[in-house]
C-alpha cells in the first residue's frame, strides 16, 4: 500500500489527515472543501462519501464522526474520502442552495462544474476533479432538510447501464435502507456524474434535520452501518456485507405523493422511523393542515394509492406545494428481495 495524495498532501498507509481543497476567495473570505482522508494498510478501492451537498441536509456529518471514531484503519483496505460539508456556503446559511448572485446555485445539479462559472460550479469542479475522479465508488448522502421531512432510501440512477448499474445497485442494496428507488439522477448530480465516468454510485436519502435526539441517533447509526456495509461489499473491510433485509425496489412511475396545496401547520400521523416502510391503504389519512390564522383544518393529506410509505414529514409549518408524503405504489413494486 502506498501513500494517498490529495490536494498536495500525502497520507501514509494507516494514516488519517484532514485536507482542505481550495476553491476560490469570496466576499466572506477563502473558500475550501474539507476532506478527511483515511488510508488503509492494504491496497484496495477508494470510496468517497459526500454529505451536505444541500446545506440544510446536514445530519449525516455526525455519522461521519462516529465512523471515524470507530473505524479500525489497521484492518481497512483502500482509502476512504469523507466530505462532511460538501457545500460550505449553503451549509453556513442553513439553506438548500447557495445564496450567490448567479444561476446554477444547486450543487446537486452542477457537476462536473466549471472553474470559471458560479461559485457553486467552482465547488462542483473541485469535488469532481479532486475527489470523484480519484474514487472507485461514491456515496452521496442527502436527508430531509429544514422542511421537517424524514426519509430512508437509496437512489439508483435509472440511466446507469451494464456493470456500472450492477455495481451501483449492489451498493444501494447493501446500504440497507429498505428501499431502492430507481430514480432520475442526471449527469449534473454527483452520482450521475460518477456513473458517466464508469464509477459505481448510490445517492442515499436518510434521516432529517433538527430531529429529536433518539431519532437523530437512529439515523446516525443506520448511516454508519450502511457505509460499513458498502465498504465490506467493496472489499475494504473483511467479511461479507450483513443481510440488508427486505428491499422494496421501485421506479419513478411507482412514486405517488400527497402534498399540501394550502399553507399552514401540518399535524402528521406518520412521523416515526417505523412509519417508513409500512403499508398504507388508498385514502388513509396521513396528515391534516391547520390554517395558521383561523386555526381550522383546511386540508387532509391522504394516501393516493395502496402501497408502502417511503417519504414522510414531521408535524410543523408547511407551505403550499411543499413535499408531504410519498408512497411507492404497491401495484408497481418489484418483488421484495
Amino acid at each position: 500500500m502506498s501513500a494517498f495524495t490529495l490536494g498536495g498532501a500525502e497520507v501514509a498507509p494507516g494514516g488519517r489527515s484532514l485536507v482542505s481543497l481550495p476553491v476560490t476567495r469570496t466576499l466572506r473570505g477563502d473558500l475550501s472543501i474539507p476532506v478527511h482522508v483515511l488510508n488503509g494498510l492494504a491496497p484496495g478501492p477508494t470510496l468517497a462519501v459526500l454529505c451536505s451537498v444541500h446545506g440544510d441536509e446536514n445530519g449525516s456529518l455526525v455519522a461521519l464522526k462516529k465512523l471515524v471514531d470507530v473505524l479500525d484503519r489497521d484492518r481497512m483496505s483502500g482509502t476512504l474520502l469523507l466530505l462532511p460539508v460538501a457545500n460550505p456556503l449553503a451549509f453556513a446559511d442553513l439553506r438548500r442552495e447557495t445564496g450567490e448572485q448567479r444561476e446554477n446555485t444547486d450543487l446537486h445539479r452542477c457537476f462536473p462544474g466549471n472553474p470559471r462559472g458560479s461559485i457553486t460550479e467552482m465547488i462542483a469542479d473541485v469535488i469532481a476533479r479532486e475527489v470523484i475522479a480519484k474514487c472507485d465508488a461514491l456515496i452521496d448522502i442527502h436527508a430531509g432538510g429544514n422542511g421537517g421531512r424524514i426519509q430512508q432510501r437509496a437512489d439508483l440512477n435509472e440511466d446507469a447501464t451494464g456493470e456500472v448499474a450492477a455495481r451501483s445497485r449492489a451498493m444501494c442494496t447493501a446500504f440497507g435502507t429498505g428501499f431502492v428507488h430507481v430514480n432520475f439522477l442526471p449527469p449534473g448530480t454527483a452520482a450521475g456524474h460518477a456513473n458517466a465516468r464508469g464509477i459505481a454510485a448510490c445517492a442515499v436519502e436518510v434521516g432529517g434535520t433538527y430531529l429529536p435526539t433518539a431519532l437523530a441517533d437512529y439515523y446516525r447509526d443506520l448511516t454508519v452501518q450502511g457505509i460499513e456495509a458498502v465498504m465490506t461489499l467493496l472489499g475494504m473491510l473483511d467479511g461479507h456485507p450483513p443481510e440488508p433485509g427486505p428491499q422494496h425496489v421501485f421506479g419513478r412511475k411507482a412514486r405517488k405523493e400527497a402534498n399540501p396545496t394550502r399553507a399552514g401547520y401540518l399535524l402528521s400521523r406518520a412521523d416515526a422511523p417505523e412509519d417508513l416502510g409500512r403499508r398504507v391503504t388508498k385514502g388513509e389519512l396521513l396528515g391534516t393542515v391547520i390554517d395558521a390564522f383561523s386555526l381550522e383544518p383546511v386540508e387532509e393529506l391522504r394516501a393516493p394509492c395502496d402501497g408502502v410509505l417511503f417519504f414522510s414529514r414531521m408535524s410543523g409549518i408547511v407551505d403550499a406545494g411543499a413535499k408531504g408524503f410519498a408512497i411507492a405504489d404497491g401495484a408497481l413494486l418489484e418483488p421484495t428481495s
